[in-house]
Parts: C-alpha cells; structure tokens; sequence
C-alpha cells in the first residue's frame, strides 16, 4: 500500500536546543527522516519536564521551536508552557500562535490535564480554535511522574473545557495502554476529544485497538520520535484505505480548519 498518497502529518515530534538556541542538525536529520518516510509535515514543541519551569524558561523553549520553523516550512509549531503561570502562559500562546504563526498548545506533566489551573490557557485555545496535547500515560510507578495525566483525566477534562479541542499524547508512550483504551470507551461522543499514536510501544494490535475504543475520526498519526516504527504499526493495524486516510491527514486538517487565527 502506497501510504505516501496521504500525506502523513506526524502530530507529536519535538526539536531539541539549549538557552533558546535550536540544534539545527538534530532538526535536519528529523527531517531527512520524515522525507525517506514519505512524511509530509512534523508537528514540534520543545517541552520542559521539570516540575515548574518559569516563564523565562518556557519562552527559550518557544524560541527553539520558531528558530526550526523559520528554517524548515515542514515544521508546525506548538506553543508549549506552564499554566501555573496564567497570565505569561496566555502571552506566549498570544505571541507565538497569533503574531508568529504556530498551531496548538503543547502542555506536559506539570498539571493534570483537568487541573482548575488550566481554565485560562485552555478557554483562550478555544478562543483561538487550536489543539492542546497534553503528555500522557499510565505508568506503572505513579511516583515518577505524579501529576501525569491518564485516560481518566481526560474524560473529566472534555466535560470542564468543552470548547477546547484535547488530543491525548501518545497511546504508544508506555505504560497500560491497555487500560487506558478500556477507560477512553466511555468517552462522551461528543466530546472534542482526539488522540495520537505516537511512542515506542508497538504492540500487537494497539492501533487497532485505539481505533476500536475512539472511533477512526479521533485517531491522530504521530510518532513522537520514532518515525520507522510510527509508520510500521499503523500500517499492520488492518485498517480500511478511508481510515488511515484519516488518520495519516485527514483528521489533522479537520483540526486546523477549526483556527479562527488569521
């Protein structure tokens, strides 16, 4: 199967960088990847995983993300930061996603995904009409990261911010994936709710599955990195031409078509 003619977007990559400096060639071989790969735009932030980066911090961290995108037009920038910081949060998503053209929210383990904190930062992402994908999992040692955010959070979340569109970081990321699928069964039906395929697991059947638990039209192709192995399992999932159409492209344009950002 030609999978190329979709024209895959990978949702959930990252670049990488020091002190607001990109580090170009990490950047020039993740693309010379997704070219070989037949990929057809990356979607990068530069997330900080420590438990409260500030406002300095997390605006270093967009300027790396926009240094890529100023030389490389297949990337799709998100605007990462740290909704403890409400008002610098709202803006940076103002900066970055109004006057310098990124596409999303990128949101990591710093606050659950339906923490009260985030109602400013997730109410504005409506406001604008761009996603937020927030980092992801359900880990057997909760104490590593214990503000990560599982199936469960999210399905509090759609009912808090039922405006803001919500991806769900990669189903592939580690952990229970298994339990998480049998919690996102319960998700409201019409809930803004998506979520990506992205990380290094590859077992037998997970995308499949994901579609099964969610529905083909919530399915974002992404690789979070592993770009080989994020193309391998969605294409071993049996999946029909129209629904990896959909998960390859189509739902990530759906997405973007809801941006009120001129």
């Amino acid at each position: 199967m030609n999978y190329m003619i979709y024209k895959p977007v990978d949702f959930h990559n990252h670049v990488s960088g020091k002190k607001g400096k990109l580090d170009k060639k990490e950047a020039e071989s993740r693309l010379e990847a997704a070219e070989i790969l037949g990929i057809d735009k990356v979607c990068i932030s530069r997330p900080l995983t420590w438990d409260s980066p500030s406002p300095e911090e997390f605006r270093a961290a967009n300027e790396i993300t926009l240094s890529a995108m100023s030389l490389f037009k297949r990337f799709i920038g998100f605007c990462y930061i740290n909704p403890g910081y409400s008002r610098e949060s709202l803006d940076e998503m103002e900066k970055c996603i109004v006057k310098r053209g990124m596409s999303g929210v990128k949101l990591y383990h710093q606050y659950f995904i339906c923490d009260p904190a985030l109602y400013p930062v997730m109410e504005y992402a409506a406001d604008l009409g761009v996603p937020v994908l927030m980092h992801a999992g359900k880990l057997t040692d909760p104490l590593s990261q214990p503000r990560l955010s599982n199936a469960s959070h999210f399905i509090r979340a759609v009912k808090m911010f039922p405006r803001t569109m919500i991806v769900q970081a990669h189903i592939g990321g580690g952990g229970d994936w298994e339990w998480n699928l049998r919690v996102l069964e319960d998700m409201d039906p019409s809930a803004k709710f998506f979520i990506d395929t992205g990380g290094s697991v590859v077992d037998n059947g997970i995308v499949r599955r994901t579609v099964r638990a969610v529905g083909e039209d919530r399915v974002l192709f992404a690789t979070d990195g592993g770009m080989e192995e994020g193309i391998g399992k969605v294409l071993d999932a049996g999946l029909s031409e129209n629904q990896l159409k959909k998960i390859f492209s189509g739902n990530f344009y759906n997405i973007m078509s809801e941006r009120r950002v001129k």
